[in-house]
């Protein structure tokens, strides 16, 4: 019986996640297309009021293989999402990409989580840590509301 109580304990955070993501599978909405200047606009301003950084072009895929980091984002509408940074930038520049992607009529305070197998791993924005530091290069991150 011990045994079935451990593995239920070891599952649970997976458990935890999949409820999230069906809860945001079920609110499933068609993307809004906007220009790229009036995204641009909204995002510039909107970052401003919620502290994020300004959020650089993304890197041209011809650099060095060594010094890019591909980062893919599941977002709570469902959407997959993927963008190259610098391993050297700042993980905040990760909360800035997940915020301009997200619907304006959605924007609300959020989360980044990073799973492991066994285990998963709540992300900071409050950390001044690189992506190279942070162990978040090529890897995948969920977004969840808070």
């Amino acid at each position: 019986m011990l045994e079935c109580q451990s593995m239920m304990e070891k599952l649970s955070p997976f458990m935890d996640i999949a409820s999230l993501e069906i809860e945001s599978l079920r609110r499933i909405k068609r993307p809004k297309r906007f220009s790229e200047e009036s995204e641009t606009e909204t995002m510039t301003s909107s970052n401003a009021v919620f502290g994020f950084p300004h959020l650089p072009e993304e890197p041209n895929r011809d650099l060095d293989q060594s010094v890019l980091c591909r980062i893919r984002v599941r977002l709570p509408d469902g959407r997959r999402i993927q963008r190259s940074f610098l391993k050297s930038e700042s993980v905040q520049l990760l909360w800035s990409f997940c915020y301009s992607q997200i619907d304006e009529s959605e924007r609300k305070r959020f989360k980044l989580i990073q799973a492991f197998p066994g285990e998963y791993k709540n992300l900071y924005f409050g950390s001044n840590t690189t992506f190279e530091e942070s162990g978040l290069a090529n890897s995948l991150v969920s977004v969840t509301w808070v």
